[in-house]
Parts: C-alpha cells; sequence; structure tokens
C-alpha cells in the first residue's frame, strides 16, 4: 500500500510548500503554495516551509 501526499502535508523540509491565507472575517488557512489562491481569501503570508507558515497561523489563534 502506497500513501501520496496530500497538499496539506509538509512536503520536502525548508521548501516553499506553503501559504498562510486571509479572508474578509479575519480567519487565517494553511494553505498548500501551488493551488490557486480561493476566491474571498488572500495570502497573508508566505510563500514558506509549512512549519513557518503553521506558526504564523498558531500566532494569531493566540
Amino acid at each position: 500500500m502506497s500513501r501520496e501526499a496530500g497538499p496539506f502535508d509538509p512536503g520536502p523540509d525548508g521548501k516553499d510548500t506553503h501559504l498562510v491565507l486571509e479572508n474578509a472575517h479575519g480567519q487565517l488557512s494553511l494553505w498548500p503554495a501551488w493551488r490557486a489562491v480561493p476566491p474571498g481569501w488572500s495570502a497573508r503570508f508566505g510563500p514558506a516551509p509549512h512549519d513557518a507558515c503553521a506558526r504564523q497561523v498558531d500566532a494569531a489563534r493566540g
């Protein structure tokens, strides 16, 4: 059984694989950099490594 990487998996270490998106309500989302930003969202941080983006989302949660 093989497991393919999903779009929200960390990806290769040190690679700029993700974005932090923000919507009009100030909600943040971790998003793969290779996917188009969905309507109603804009890039707030990145592209950057997964860990850096996850820290941005966690910090915003307080």
